[in-house]
């Protein structure tokens, strides 16, 4: 694995945090926390909702969560949907000398795209109930096994509902609906009485989303309440992210960025281990980078992957805690193709080679996650099953194939193309897709592969069959949303 930083880094970097949290602290709009906080010895003023960290109680902190077992946390971590969540923030802990593994293939269970890319049309537009039924009948047929979840926001409800009104399209459409994404806490009680409904007994049907700082340091009393939530729960890790900007949001230094992000991250992780000490620790760095000449935020270029791999490495060597340095995913591609998947494989590849582990990729996104495309979705997904190729290769005699060369020695009469060797293997060992054409990029090549993909998604479509779903339980469903809307809509 690459390695960016020095021993002595390490301690201009570390002398830095325990600064900036000891003589700036954080804001925290929650009084149960910042009491919690108190009691393990910040500084709190309630008036200004501000705590700060004493240096040699972020010390021993530090020394504490490096000792433990991450072994522990893993295993707890396992057990729910986190490890194979793009987002969630858990990052197996890899040794030095490991060996490549390819990522699973993605599959919808929260994109949460804001816009729909129509592959019939070429029509971008808003999330939207149409759209969504149209991706969850995608999803219901490509990978049955793993279900569908929240794939778009829908812009044709109220957002005080919006989850409700996805899960009831999942209920209706789905064989094995997942869940949606929730952000406001007034929402669970009426997704639990849903659940209740249907039957549903999973902690993480209503799914809740990663922490993160209003950048620089402030954690608002929503975001903080939900955070107390979930550390309640016993359900989640303490993932927390930071998508600060770099000269906007954090220092535009590659070394102010990583003393100000690994600030956010050790305050929330000493936040959460003082709610609930048993919490194991996660995390994600999905920090950008400002264009000076346009204004644009640039999440994957190279100026933006030093900031968030350097973030990672020093939290790793200083607290002994993995975290990740974000997926195979944002890149800002505007249109779906081979060239937009090859973006996000640079992107993946990069992080592997400087964490040691191959990040997900490929749920579909677009335009740095803002648009959900189906074609891009079935050329991520098809080229993330490639990876596979990758992985250590069988080595036996079957595999070596030892007679079968002696017997085309020289190949003067015979190749290997006309010997069983080849026809019993070949479709093992070769990759071929079904849609990409690895014979080389061009315009054409590029047009064909849309075609095939677009060809494809309605080919699955039409396989779809609707769920029989107990009409009666559905009724009591619309009901409970109906009741939401009065009691959560303003007037």
């Amino acid at each position: 694995m690459f390695k960016n930083l020095k021993d002595a880094d390490m301690d201009l970097l570390s002398e830095g945090v325990l600064t900036v949290l000891e003589k700036l602290g954080m804001t925290c709009q929650n009084k149960e926390i910042l009491t919690v906080l108190e009691d393990r010895g910040a500084y709190v003023d309630y008036e200004t909702w501000n705590a700060r960290f004493p240096q040699k109680m972020i010390r021993q902190f530090v020394e504490e969560i490096k000792k433990e077992d991450k072994d522990t946390w893993e295993k707890e971590i396992q057990k729910s949907e986190h490890r194979q969540t793009l987002l969630s923030g858990y990052v197996p802990y890899v040794k030095e000398a490991g060996e490549f593994k390819a990522p699973h293939v993605p599959f919808m269970f929260h994109p949460l795209g804001t816009f729909y890319l129509d592959e019939e049309t070429g029509e971008k537009r808003k999330g939207n109930k149409k759209d969504f039924i149209r991706m969850t009948k995608l999803g219901d047929v490509l990978h049955p096994e793993h279900g569908v979840g929240h794939s778009l926001n829908l812009s044709d409800v109220p957002s005080q509902v919006e989850p409700l009104e996805a899960a009831m399209l999942l209920l209706e459409y789905a064989h094995n609906p997942r869940g949606v994404y929730v952000e406001d806490l007034r929402q669970i009680d009426y997704l639990r009485e849903i659940e209740d409904i249907m039957g549903i007994n999973d902690p993480y049907w209503h799914w809740l989303a990663n922490i993160s700082f209003a950048a620089p340091l402030k954690l608002g009393k929503d975001i903080s309440e939900r955070f107390l939530y979930m550390l309640k729960s016993g359900n989640y890790p303490a993932k927390i992210y930071t998508m600060a900007i770099s000269g906007v949001n954090m220092p535009v230094t590659t070394a102010g960025s990583i003393v100000l992000s690994a600030a956010e991250v050790i305050a929330l992780w000493f936040s959460a281990r003082a709610v609930n000490p048993k919490v194991p620790l996660t995390g994600m760095i999905l920090s950008g980078v400002l264009n000076m000449k346009t204004g644009q935020v640039n999440y994957w270029t190279f100026d933006t992957l030093i900031r968030r791999l350097s973030i990672c490495e020093f939290v790793r060597k200083w607290t002994g805690v993995a975290i990740s340095p974000g997926i195979g995913e944002y890149t800002p591609a505007k249109h779906p193709g081979f060239y937009t998947t090859l973006e996000k494989a640079y992107l993946a590849m990069t992080i592997a080679a400087f964490t040691g582990h191959h990040p997900e990729m490929g749920i579909g996104h677009l335009e740095s996650g803002l648009t959900l495309s189906p074609v891009q979705l079935l050329l991520d997904r098809e080229f993330t099953a490639g990876l596979r190729y990758l992985e250590p290769p069988v080595i036996n005699e079957e595999t070596i194939g030892l007679e079968t060369i002696m017997e085309i020695g020289f190949g003067i009469e015979r190749n290997y193309l006309d010997t069983e060797h080849t026809l019993k293997n070949f479709r093992s060992c070769l990759w071929e897709p079904k849609i990409f054409d690895i014979s080389g990029w061009d315009s054409e090549s590029e047009a064909n592969n849309l075609k095939k993909a677009s060809g494809e998604i309605a080919r699955l479509i039409e396989e779809y069959k609707k769920p029989e779903v107990d009409p009666e339980k559905i009724e009591k469903t619309r009901k409970v949303i109906e009741r939401a809307k009065k009691e959560l809509l303003p007037g």
